[in-house]
C-alpha cells in the first residue's frame, strides 16, 4: 500500500490561472505604482523566474525588484495596496477543482499522508493556511521558500523527508508542467499525469514515456495497487 501522495498545485488541484486574469492583476499593480500598464507587463514577466525561485526574498521584494526595473519608488501605502492585490488574486486562484476536497478527505480517511510540491511565488504560502486545502496537507514544498524548483530531486525529497516516507511508498500526481513527472520518476516515485479530477476515481495517464491510460475506478486500486 502506498503511504503518501504528493500533488502538484497549478493545473492539478486548481485550474491554471487564465492569462487574462493574471494580466489584469499586473495592470492593477502598474496603476498603483503610477506606471503605464502596456509597458509594465514586460519587466514584470522578465523577473518571473526570480519570483518562482525566491530570489527577491519576499512578496514585497518581488515588487521592489520590478520597481527598480521601471525606475519607480514605492511608498508604504503603495506596497500595502500591491500586497492586497496579489494576496486577493492568489486566494481566488487557489479555488479547488470540483471534487478535489472530497478526494483529499477520502485519502486522509484512508490513512494516506498528502504532500504538496509546487513551483510558486511567495503569495501562495502566505495565504495557504486560509485555503480549503490546508487541513489536508501534512507537508509542502514551495519553490520560492526552498529556492529549488521542479524537476530538481530536492523538491520531492524535502516533502518525502517531512512525511517520513520513502519514494517507493509514494505516488506523485501532476499535470506535467516543469518536467515534474520525469523529476519524480528519477527520484523513484511512480507518477501520474491528471486527465480528469472529478473525484478520487480519477483518470490518469501513467507516465511511462507514452500516452497509456490507467483508469483507477476505486480508491483502493489507486492507493493499494501493486
Amino acid at each position: 500500500m502506498y503511504k503518501a501522495v504528493l500533488f502538484d498545485l497549478f493545473g492539478t488541484l486548481i485550474e491554471s490561472p487564465l492569462m487574462t486574469a493574471y494580466r489584469e492583476m499586473v495592470a492593477e499593480i502598474a496603476d498603483v505604482l503610477d506606471q503605464p500598464a502596456e509597458t509594465f507587463q514586460e519587466p514584470w514577466m522578465s523577473i518571473n523566474d526570480g519570483r518562482l525561485d525566491g530570489s527577491f526574498g519576499s512578496s514585497e521584494g518581488d515588487i521592489l525588484a520590478v520597481a527598480e526595473l521601471v525606475v519607480a519608488s514605492v511608498s508604504d501605502s503603495q506596497m500595502a495596496q500591491c500586497m492586497e492585490l496579489r494576496r486577493s488574486i492568489t486566494r481566488k486562484f487557489l479555488t479547488p477543482k470540483a471534487g478535489v476536497i472530497a478526494m483529499l478527505e477520502e485519502l486522509n480517511e484512508m490513512g494516506c499522508d498528502i504532500g504538496l510540491v509546487t513551483d510558486c511565488v511567495y503569495d501562495v504560502p502566505a495565504v495557504w493556511l486560509d485555503t480549503e486545502f490546508s487541513p489536508y496537507f501534512a507537508a509542502a514544498h514551495y519553490s520560492c521558500v526552498t529556492h529549488v524548483r521542479k524537476p530538481n530531486a530536492k523538491a520531492y525529497q524535502v516533502v518525502l523527508g517531512e512525511l517520513g516516507v520513502s519514494a517507493d511508498e509514494t505516488l506523485f500526481v501532476g499535470d506535467g508542467g516543469s518536467d515534474e513527472l520525469n523529476g519524480a520518476v528519477r527520484v523513484g516515485i511512480i507518477s501520474y499525469v491528471v486527465i480528469l479530477m472529478h473525484k478520487l476515481r480519477i483518470g490518469f495517464t501513467v507516465f511511462t514515456g507514452n500516452d497509456s491510460i490507467a483508469d483507477r475506478k476505486q480508491e483502493s486500486a489507486f492507493i493499494e495497487m501493486d
